[in-house]
């Protein structure tokens, strides 16, 4: 059963992207809020998982339940948009590779989570 929600960035129309806190034999969901998102909002939140697992794959320690909860989100909202749309999203914004990808991502989390 969710917890409870961490905000964690924000979508390019304003939307938050939150986290649902689980416990450890959960995989996460997205939160109800979700069901509205454009496709253009979950390439955001998408983006902004993207970020968040890279950034904590960089760290010498990296929690596992950490990455494994981003690398869920991300899968969650990816498979919302498919393929095709991601693909789409991706060449509106000009982000030819991954890296961009979570650059763009960056670009959208909340300040405490910016190196």
């Amino acid at each position: 059963m969710t917890k409870a929600l961490q905000h964690v960035g924000v979508t390019r129309t304003g939307k938050a992207v939150h986290l649902p806190t689980v416990t450890d034999e959960q995989q996460p969901d997205l939160p109800a809020e979700c069901a509205l998102y454009t496709p253009a909002e979950h390439f955001d939140s998408y983006a902004v998982f993207e970020y968040l697992l890279s950034r904590e794959l960089s760290r010498t320690q990296a929690d596992t339940g950490v990455l494994r909860m981003y690398e869920g989100m991300s899968f969650c909202h990816r498979a919302e948009l498919g393929d095709d749309r991601r693909r789409a999203e991706q060449s509106a914004l000009g982000l030819a590779t991954i890296f961009d990808v979570i650059e763009h991502g960056k670009g959208l989390a909340d300040c405490i989570f910016k190196d």
